[in-house]
């Protein structure tokens, strides 16, 4: 290779390096507002024919920051009034003692009486307890304000992020296009289209089958934890639709707060519950899932299953996205090398 070619091709790697270091904080933030201005496109579009564009821009974008921050401002809310009224609590505790075992312990089933004496016999001899309990409560403390610190550092990235889907909406379409002339320089231009196709087919049957199908769960969670008359409903069928995501993920939710209704006198409500749950919401998401996935995803179901877990434990809420497009990336550059013809391995 000729010097001057050499010399030009370290600069390159140097100020590619030099800008991944500088974008590198902001990546994640990126990557979100990449995915929610992907999926928001075809409304922007719309928008655009009847507002400018960046007041369309803006307004998707405001409409996105009240969907987005008021759930995580209130649940830091409710997480600080918890905290300090449990603070209280224990400090009277301390001072008082413990009062006698409520009468709801005793009808949990199977572990109830064994919960009642504990709860009577520490009441005797609280100081023994507390130090006994000290690791335990120093533990709760500690995951206490690692709950309080993600909160923040979620309100903080969401802004970012917000601020990056503003910015990928005015300029979003001209950045595509100059990836795609960067890539094109070397990849092959009919397969850098189908890999373009490929992510957006991802992205888009990984947003309608996984998140589209939680978001329904979390909506069937609320109607029912709400009629059921659930302490803190909205949170808790916040919570269940979020670990929707994970099949079946959602029994972590329902079955302690079935059981708690059942132990607070309401044997017929967190039977019914119980059963809702299991039955309606489950069979929502054995049927629409495989069948919102199969329109959008060019993957099958199970590999498909398979990047969203794989990439949530990888990468965090974000591999829920990253981990099937990897995948099908990966199948795809398979399939190129083993000269098949595309879409081959990738069939549903």
């Amino acid at each position: 290779m000729r010097p001057d070619r050499l010399f030009l091709t370290a600069l390159a790697l140097a100020l590619g390096l030099g800008c991944a270091v500088i974008l590198l904080p902001f990546l994640p933030a990126m990557l979100w507002a990449a995915i929610l201005v992907f999926c928001l496109w075809p409304l922007y579009v719309r928008a655009c024919v009847h507002l400018r564009p960046t007041v369309a821009a803006l307004a998707i974008t405001l409409i996105l920051a009240v969907l987005l921050l008021v759930p995580l401002v209130h649940l830091g809310l409710v997480a600080a009034t918890e905290a300090r009224n449990s603070q209280g609590w224990v400090t009277d505790v301390i001072r008082n003692g413990l009062p006698p075992a409520p009468g709801f312990l005793q009808k949990i089933p199977v572990v109830g009486g064994l919960l009642t004496d504990f709860w009577n016999n520490s009441a005797d001899d609280l100081g023994g307890l507390v130090n006994s309990a000290q690791p335990v409560i120093g533990s709760v403390a500690h995951t206490g304000i690692r709950l309080l610190v993600h909160i923040s550092h979620g309100l903080v990235e969401t802004v970012v992020a917000l601020l990056f889907a503003f910015l990928f909406f005015l300029s979003g379409a001209q950045m595509v296009e100059r990836i795609r002339l960067v890539l094109a320089r070397v990849i092959n231009p009919a397969t850098l289209e189908e890999l373009f196709n490929l992510v957006a087919a991802t992205v888009r049957g990984v947003v309608i089958g996984i998140l589209g199908t939680a978001a329904f769960q979390g909506i069937l969670y609320a109607v029912g934890f709400m009629l059921a008359k659930a302490p803190h409903a909205l949170i808790l069928a916040v919570i269940a639709g979020l670990v929707s995501i994970v099949p079946a993920g959602a029994v972590v939710v329902y079955v302690p707060l079935c059981l708690y209704l059942i132990a607070s006198s309401h044997l017929v409500i967190g039977i019914l519950l119980a059963i809702y749950c299991f039955v309606v919401v489950g069979g929502a998401d054995s049927v629409l899932r495989p069948w919102l996935i199969s329109r959008g995803a060019s993957l099958p179901y199970s590999v498909t299953l398979i990047g969203v877990l794989g990439g949530a434990l990888a990468f965090g809420a974000l591999g829920i996205f990253l981990g099937p497009v990897l995948l099908a990336l990966g199948i795809a550059v398979a399939e190129e090398f083993a000269g098949q013809p595309r879409g081959t391995w990738r069939q549903p």
